[in-house]
C-alpha cells in the first residue's frame, strides 16, 4: 500500500509538471483562442474601494458582468446571486415575494447591499432582494466574508454592489417587449451613449407576473434608472446615479400554502406596496499623480406598507401598517500612493464616513375584543474613521490590512479590523490566499426602540451582532485563461447575536437582548472551462457546516443548542453550459440544493416546530437569435427567450411554500 500511495505522489506531480510544461508550450499556439476567454470587467473596487484587478485580490470575489446578465436573460438579480459559491438563496414563493439570501452561514441580515456605492439595506441588516430587478446594470460585484474594517456595520458575510451601466459612444436606444405564461410581460427601453467627457444611461422597465397560486398571487414592478457622468482623463471623474423602483405584490399567506400534502387557506386580499429611492453622487480628483481624493454622497428611502382586511376564518382583525426608513450617508476618503522602494509599492487609504438613519412606523390592528394602535419614530447617526494600506511586492506579493472605528450613537465604539494577503507562485500562476476580518452589524430599529407597543420594548443598550472570520485559499489559471479554478476553506463564528425574548428576566428586562452565538464553517470550489468554439462551461459547489453554540436559554424553535442554523443546506451547487455559434447563444444552467433544516408555523394554532425541508434540482434554459444586424435603421434585431424549472420540478424553497412550476417567457428586443 505504502508503494502505491508512493507512486500515486510521484505521478501527480508528473503530471502537475507536464501541465506546466504543455500550458508553456501551447501558449503562442492558443493564444487566439485564450484572448476570447479573457475575463471582462477584470479590475474590482468593492474589495478595497480603489481600482485593484482580481488577480492582485487577495479576498474571495465574484464578478457578475452585463454579458453574464444578458445571457442568462433573468429579471431578478437573486437568480444572479444563486450561482455565487457560498450565498444560498431563498425566495419565499413566487415571484415577487421576499427573497433571503445567507452568506457562508449567516443570518439574512448579514450582507451589506450597495447600488454606485450607497448602502441601501434596511436599519439593522436586512434586504429583500424581491423587487430588485435587474435593468441597466452594468455588473455586480460580490466580495464574501467579514468586511467592517472598510465598510462598518452590515458587512458581516459578504458585501454586494450593483453597478448601474455607463453610457459610451453614439446615442443607442434599445427596447425589448416580452410575454409568458402566469399572464407574465415585461417592457424595457434604454438610452445610452457618450459625447467627448460625458455619458449618460437611463432605463425604465416594467414587469408584470401572476403567481403559481390560485388566488391572490400577483406581483407587479416598475424600475427607473439612470447615470451621469464627467471624465477628465487622469484629473477629474463625477457621477450621479439614481434609481427609483415601484413594486406591488398581492400574496396570499404568509405562513405557507401547503404542508405534509395539504393545501393550507388562502387570504384572498392581503397586500403590500413598497417604493425604494437611491440617489448616489460621486467625485474622484487628482490633485497630483501620487495623491486622489474620493466624496461619495448618497441619499435612500423606502416606503412600505402592508394592508390585510378581515376575512372571517383567515385572520383574526383587519391589519394596517406604514413604514418610513430614510439613510443619509457621506464617506470622504484620500488615496496616498508612496514610491516604489525595495521593489514594495504601496497606496494608503485614509477616510471619514457619517451616516444619519431616520425611521417611522404606524400600525393599526382593527378588532372587536382587542383593538389596538401603536406609532414609532427614531433616529441615530453613526460616525466612522478608517484607514487601509495596500502593499505589493514585484506584483507577486499582496498585503492588504486596515481598521476602522465607528462611533454610534445607540452602540457607542466598536473597532473592526481586517488583515488579507495573497502570493502568486512563480511560474505556476497560482494564487495562494487568505485572510481574517472582523465584522458588527447594528440593531434594527425595532429592537433598539420597539414599535411603540407594550408588546415589544425596544432595548438601546443592545450591542452589535458580530462575527470574527477566517479564510484560506488558492486560485488556479490553466493554459492562459483557458481554464481556472478556486478553492476556499472559511470558517465564521458569531456571537451577541440579538434574540426576541418572550418572557424578559431579570437579566433582559426589553424585548431583545444579544444572547446567542454560532458557528459555520465550509469549503467553496468553483470552476470555468472555456475549450473554445463558443463554449464555456461553469460551476460552483459549496459544503456548508453550521452549528448553535448558545441559544441563550430562551427555548426558541428556530435556533436550540447542537443543532444547524435554518435554512442553510449542507451542499449546493450550480453547473452552466453557455454556448454561442454564430447568432444563435444559449444557456442551461443546473441548480442543486440539499436537505436543509426549516420551521413551519401552523396557521390555526401559531405553533412552531422545526422541519425538514427536502432537497431539489431546477434546470433553466435561456437563448437569443440575432435576426437581423445593421438592417436600415437597426443595429439589431433578436429574438430571445427563458424557460425557469425546464422539467417542472415540484419543491419548497422554503417550508410551506410552493415554488412555481415550469414559467416560459419569449420576446423581440431591438437597438437603434
Amino acid at each position: 500500500m505504502t508503494r502505491w500511495k508512493s507512486a500515486a505522489k510521484w505521478w501527480l506531480w508528473m503530471v502537475i509538471l507536464w501541465c506546466c510544461g504543455l500550458e508553456s508550450a501551447w501558449g503562442q499556439m492558443l493564444g487566439s483562442v485564450a484572448e476570447d476567454a479573457v475575463e471582462l470587467g477584470s479590475v474590482v473596487v468593492t474589495a478595497t474601494k480603489t481600482e485593484v484587478p482580481v488577480k492582485q485580490v487577495a479576498a474571495s470575489v465574484t464578478v457578475i458582468t452585463r454579458e453574464e446578465i444578458e445571457a442568462r436573460q433573468v429579471t431578478q438579480v437573486s437568480d444572479l446571486l444563486r450561482d455565487v459559491p457560498g450565498l444560498s438563496v431563498r425566495q419565499q414563493s413566487s415571484r415577487g415575494s421576499v427573497v433571503s439570501i445567507f452568506p457562508r452561514g449567516g443570518n439574512s441580515n448579514f450582507n451589506l447591499v450597495l447600488i454606485d456605492g450607497v448602502k441601501v439595506n434596511d436599519a439593522g441588516g436586512f434586504y429583500d432582494f424581491g423587487d430588485f430587478s435587474a435593468d441597466n446594470i452594468e455588473r455586480i460585484e460580490i466580495v464574501r466574508g467579514p468586511h467592517s474594517a472598510l465598510y462598518g456595520s452590515d458587512a458581516m458575510g459578504s458585501v454586494i454592489q450593483i453597478f448601474t451601466r455607463r453610457g459610451k459612444g453614439t446615442p443607442r436606444v434599445e427596447t425589448s417587449f416580452g410575454g409568458g405564461n402566469l399572464k407574465t410581460f415585461e417592457e424595457k427601453l434604454n438610452l445610452s451613449g457618450g459625447a467627448g467627457q460625458f455619458d449618460y444611461s437611463f432605463g425604465v422597465g416594467r414587469n408584470d407576473t401572476g403567481g403559481n397560486l390560485p388566488i391572490n398571487n400577483h406581483f407587479g414592478e416598475t424600475t427607473v434608472s439612470s447615470r451621469v457622468g464627467f471624465t477628465l482623463e487622469k484629473v477629474l471623474d463625477l457621477g450621479l446615479a439614481v434609481r427609483y423602483t415601484d413594486s406591488h405584490l398581492h400574496f396570499p399567506t404568509e405562513t405557507g400554502d401547503r404542508f405534509n400534502g395539504v393545501k393550507l387557506p388562502l387570504d384572498p386580499d392581503q397586500s403590500s406596496d413598497q417604493q425604494r429611492l437611491v440617489v448616489s453622487g460621486k467625485a474622484s480628483h487628482a490633485l497630483t499623480p501620487w495623491w486622489g481624493q474620493t466624496l461619495q454622497l448618497g441619499w435612500y428611502r423606502r416606503n412600505y406598507a402592508l394592508d390585510d382586511p378581515f376575512n372571517s376564518g383567515i385572520d383574526f382583525s383587519t391589519f394596517r401598517s406604514d413604514s418610513e426608513e430614510r439613510r443619509f450617508s457621506l464617506d470622504y476618503s484620500w488615496n496616498l500612493t508612496a514610491p516604489t522602494v525595495l521593489n514594495i509599492s504601496s497606496l494608503l487609504t485614509a477616510g471619514f464616513a457619517f451616516e444619519r438613519e431616520e425611521f417611522e412606523q404606524q400600525a393599526a390592528v382593527t378588532a372587536t375584543d382587542f383593538p389596538s394602535s401603536s406609532a414609532n419614530a427614531a433616529r441615530r447617526d453613526n460616525k466612522a474613521g478608517y484607514l487601509q494600506g495596500q502593499f505589493d511586492w514585484r506584483k507577486q506579493l499582496f498585503l492588504t490590512a486596515g481598521f476602522r472605528v465607528d462611533g454610534n450613537s445607540t452602540f457607542g465604539t466598536e473597532v473592526t479590523p481586517r488583515v488579507s494577503a495573497a502570493w502568486i507562485v512563480p511560474y505556476l500562476g497560482t494564487k495562494l490566499r487568505g485572510g481574517y476580518g472582523e465584522g458588527i452589524k447594528e440593531p434594527s430599529f425595532v429592537e433598539n426602540f420597539g414599535d411603540g407597543s407594550q408588546f415589544i420594548v425596544g432595548n438601546p443598550h443592545l450591542k452589535p451582532e458580530r462575527i470574527r472570520g477566517w479564510e484560506i485559499g488558492f486560485d488556479q489559471p490553466f493554459f492562459h485563461g483557458l481554464a481556472d479554478f478556486s478553492a476556499t476553506y472559511f470558517h465564521n463564528h458569531f456571537q451577541d447575536l440579538i434574540a426576541f425574548i418572550f418572557s424578559p428576566t431579570s437579566g433582559c428586562s426589553a424585548s431583545f437582548c444579544n444572547v446567542q452565538k454560532a458557528k459555520a464553517e465550509g469549503v467553496e470550489f468553483a470552476a470555468t472551462i472555456r475549450p473554445g468554439y463558443g463554449l464555456t462551461i461553469g460551476g460552483g459547489y459549496t459544503f456548508l457546516d453550521t452549528k448553535v453554540l448558545n441559544d441563550g436559554g430562551i427555548g426558541s424553535v428556530a435556533l436550540q443548542n447542537g443543532e444547524r442554523l435554518l435554512r442553510r443546506p449542507k451542499h449546493a451547487g450550480t453547473l452552466s453550459i453557455d454556448h454561442v455559434w454564430r447568432r444563435l447563444h444559449t444557456s442551461l444552467t443546473t441548480t442543486f440544493v440539499g436537505n436543509r433544516s426549516d420551521i413551519f408555523t401552523d396557521p390555526a394554532t401559531f405553533s412552531t416546530e422545526r422541519v425538514r425541508a427536502d432537497g431539489y434540482i431546477t434546470v433553466d434554459l435561456a437563448g437569443s437569435y440575432l435576426l437581423l444586424k445593421d438592417t436600415r435603421h437597426l443595429r439589431e434585431l433578436t429574438l430571445f427567450g427563458r424557460i425557469q424549472n425546464l422539467f417542472d420540478r415540484n419543491y419548497q424553497q422554503v417550508a410551506g411554500f410552493s415554488a412555481p412550476g415550469i414559467t416560459w417567457l419569449f420576446g423581440l428586443k431591438g437597438s437603434l
